[in-house]
């Protein structure tokens, strides 16, 4: 079962556990992999650093485009949180 990811999920856990979610912000205009090197923050300070204005919507979307990537039918309630304290 693939874990949530969540606003305290680490960009650098979310780099290693989720590759396309690099795609999915690189897209989205959110830079996470500087000199190929993850940035050592979590979403929701990269997403507000960036000037993300509802970081919830942008992580449901964000979610979404990995359970269509895994193609995972679950809903996010049968899913475990991933670096957060949920």
């Amino acid at each position: 079962m693939r874990a949530l990811i969540t606003l305290e999920t680490q960009v650098e856990d979310l780099a290693r556990l989720y590759p396309e979610a690099v795609g999915f912000l690189t897209r989205h205009g959110i830079r996470c992999v500087p000199c190929g090197e993850p940035l050592w923050c979590s979403l929701g300070e990269l997403l507000g650093e960036e000037g993300v204005s509802d970081p919830g919507a942008f992580l449901k979307e964000l979610n979404e485009s990995l359970k269509i990537a895994y193609n995972e039918k679950r809903s996010p309630s049968d899913q475990k949180p991933i670096g957060g304290r949920k």
